[in-house]
């Protein structure tokens, strides 16, 4: 069996969106090293900060680098027939195959994992990084968080588990050519939806919603689910059957009804949900209809509050604005622990209190127009989403086309999709205005 023991360094970013800077393959052939690449390469875009400190890569130095589809022919060559290996295989290979992708082309390799193999060899360590690898083997790597020292350590690695490895566990970690094809069945599926914004859907073979997520770049999203080789990312690749799209081409509405479609479904592989962006709420103690003396403010646990914000950044100048508007006083309405945050967190303005207290109503007022249509990004460059307010309250959304459609509410209403106006919806679209991603129809 040949090896094709690689390390990269990438640019850093977001998941997706990495692009190799350094490059190191090492061919291993009965215990040999045939063949070799070792090379920075130019990214086509600029390096993190924090990479450029952790592997002293400049931006400067791969400007005259090789470009990635400039090393693809020698790549695939010197790959050929080989396993590829590397100390966490899950990022290596999923970014050169993002970079062959980019180009139009698949690229896949039966794949050896070096941790789990250590770990199966080397049950005793506390972990399993590089550098503990050097330090309980006393093997030295020249070059740390460079691509050819990371690459010549985990090449050194990999003999020493073959030479320990009397139980043939290699057969286990390893993982064919044809496995790693279709361990993502939905690749062609996605091709063509990086950037796009929609919720999808996995289902099992018994039609069962499996996993519900929300996405502005769905092809990244739904690719990621198969590159991860954590317990819960196998188990849901193993029963992965069908996968249903729903382009929406708006975060603030795929982010309402994704939240919608977790609560009413919960499915199974959606325990590690991610965490919703609206993360901190206003709480009120007042009976219906009453006036408010004053609000709490906490992170969102187990009971939903009145209103729901990002965090302390956005929800205590939205306060101050509340307060000065109706001329309430910050020592009366906001208690000390919440005080103490709003100075913290606003401008020193000032103002004369005329009111002790405030209905709920009121403040709800604060965070939508009363009636009219909020607009935003569509699924097509000539579309726009059209979001109805009536009250304070979302009613729904639907699309329109910019040259030819009419904007009349009331012909929006009758075409709309109808949303849940709870304090989350209401929250969501309040969000989104202040970013200004919505906007009011004029």
């Amino acid at each position: 069996m040949k090896f094709a023991v690689v390390d990269i360094e990438c640019t850093g970013g977001t998941f997706g969106s990495e692009r190799i800077i350094d490059v190191a393959i090492f061919v291993l052939e009965k215990g040999e090293v045939v063949d070799q690449l070792v090379s920075l390469v130019n990214p086509e875009k600029g390096i993190d900060p924090y990479v450029t400190k952790l592997t002293g890569i400049t931006n400067k130095m791969v400007r005259t680098a090789p470009k990635f589809y400039e090393l693809a022919k020698r790549v695939v060559k010197i790959t050929e027939d080989c396993t590829f290996v590397a100390h966490n295989i899950s990022f290596d290979y999923r970014v050169f195959q993002q970079e062959f992708e980019s180009m139009g082309f698949d690229y896949h390799r039966a794949t050896l994992d070096t941790i789990p193999y250590c770990e199966r060899i080397f049950p005793d360590w506390e972990n399993y990084g590089l550098k503990t690898v050097s330090k309980e083997l006393g093997l030295v790597n020249s070059a740390r968080h460079r691509a050819e020292g990371d690459a010549r350590l985990t090449l050194e690695l990999l003999k020493l588990l073959l030479e320990k490895d009397r139980d043939a566990y290699l057969n286990k970690v390893h993982v064919s050519k044809e496995a790693s094809i279709r361990k993502n069945p939905f690749k062609l599926q996605v091709k063509n939806m990086q950037n796009k914004v929609g919720i999808y859907y996995i289902y099992n073979e018994a039609g069962e919603a499996i996993y519900v997520g929300s996405s502005k770049d769905l092809q990244n999203s739904i690719n990621r689910h198969f590159v991860a080789d954590n317990k819960i990312a196998l188990a849901l690749q193993q029963e992965a059957a069908t996968l249903e799209v729903e382009e929406l081409g708006n975060e603030a509405v795929a982010e309402v009804l994704v939240r919608s479609t977790l609560d009413k479904h919960r499915p199974i592989y959606n325990v590690t949900k991610k965490k919703q962006f609206l993360n901190f709420g206003i709480f009120v103690d007042a009976k219906k209809g009453a006036e408010i003396d004053h609000v709490r403010i906490f992170p969102v646990r187990h009971k939903a509050p009145d209103f729901y914000f990002e965090g302390p950044k956005t929800i205590y100048p939205w306060l101050q604005k509340v307060m000065m508007s109706e001329g309430l006083d910050p020592f009366v309405f906001l208690l000390d622990r919440d005080r103490e945050h709003y100075f913290k967190h606003t401008q020193n303005l000032q103002w004369k209190a005329k009111s002790k207290r405030v209905g709920i109503s009121t403040l709800r007022s604060y965070m939508l127009p009363q009636d009219g249509v909020l607009i935003g990004p569509g699924r097509k460059s000539t579309e726009q989403c059209a979001i109805i307010v009536e009250n304070f309250r979302v009613l729904g959304y639907t699309y329109f086309y910019l040259a030819t459609d009419s904007t009349n509410i009331a012909q929006l209403k009758k075409r709309m999709v109808h949303l849940e106006s709870d304090a989350y919806t209401v929250g969501v679209m309040h969000h989104y205005l202040q970013l200004g991603y919505l906007k009011v129809l004029g």
